[in-house]
């Protein structure tokens, strides 16, 4: 079962059980330790595994992993942002999987921690692209200033090269000047990726981890994030 307040909740595929909530739904620190105390009971879970935010993004889980005995707990840790251990402490977590290097182990309770390599999977193409070559690559999700700003970058390495913009961001097209197609963020797959020339992206640890093997062609700019920090991820690179 999943628990998100993501508003790409239905990228999930269809056969994992999933509980969207909005995030005013997790800021109220009592209520979500109820709702999760209830949710383990309904469904019978034995291992609650947090991604990322050791206390919740809102600091609804410092209570609530204190009062699970009935499960294991597991975080998967990557970067946090200093801000982030200044507004919230970290519950004592059974296992600390760290997918990154950069993490301040210091800020974490646990009682392992285990070192560990995700393995990205190629995304499967859901449309069939026609790639005009030569061609760059633009890959972000969201937001459209963002994606925008990657594109002018792009724009700027052009001379007579196609560019595809894959992002989950509804782009308008007198933003978009030709020989540029815009394609669905989900839709990508790793022999588009290796025939680019360049590839645009941000610094986010799913993007990094996705084009890995890409370096010597990638253009990379790291956006301010409230608690991930794209620009040491960048410096670790």
């Amino acid at each position: 079962m999943l628990l998100t307040n993501s508003i790409y909740h239905d990228q999930v595929p269809k056969d994992i059980k999933t509980l969207y909530k909005e995030d005013v739904f997790f800021k109220n620190q009592d209520r979500f330790s109820l709702f999760l105390q209830n949710c383990i009971k309904e469904y019978e879970i034995d291992t609650l595994v947090v991604d990322v935010f050791p206390a919740g993004f809102y600091g609804e889980l410092e209570k609530s992993i204190t009062d699970i005995n009935s499960v294991q707990t597991i975080l998967l840790a990557r970067i946090v942002s200093k801000d982030y251990f200044k507004k919230y402490g970290s519950p004592v977590y059974d296992i600390i999987y760290t997918l990154e290097n950069g993490i301040a182990l210091a800020n974490y309770q646990y009682k392992k921690m285990i070192p560990f390599t995700l393995q990205q999977k190629p995304r499967e193409r859901s449309q069939e692209v026609i790639l005009k070559k030569p061609y760059f690559v633009v890959m972000h999700s969201s937001p459209i200033d963002e994606v925008l700003l990657l594109y002018k970058q792009a724009l700027l390495y052009r001379t007579d090269e196609h560019i595809y913009i894959y992002s989950f961001c509804v782009i308008d097209k007198a933003l978009i000047l030709e020989n540029t197609k815009i394609i669905s963020g989900n839709g990508i797959d790793s022999h588009i990726l290796d025939n680019a020339s360049k590839i645009f992206t941000g610094c986010g640890f799913n993007s990094t981890l996705e084009t890995e093997k890409y370096r010597e062609k990638q253009q990379i700019i790291p956006f301010k994030r409230k608690y991930d920090d794209q620009f040491l991820r960048k410096q670790l690179l």
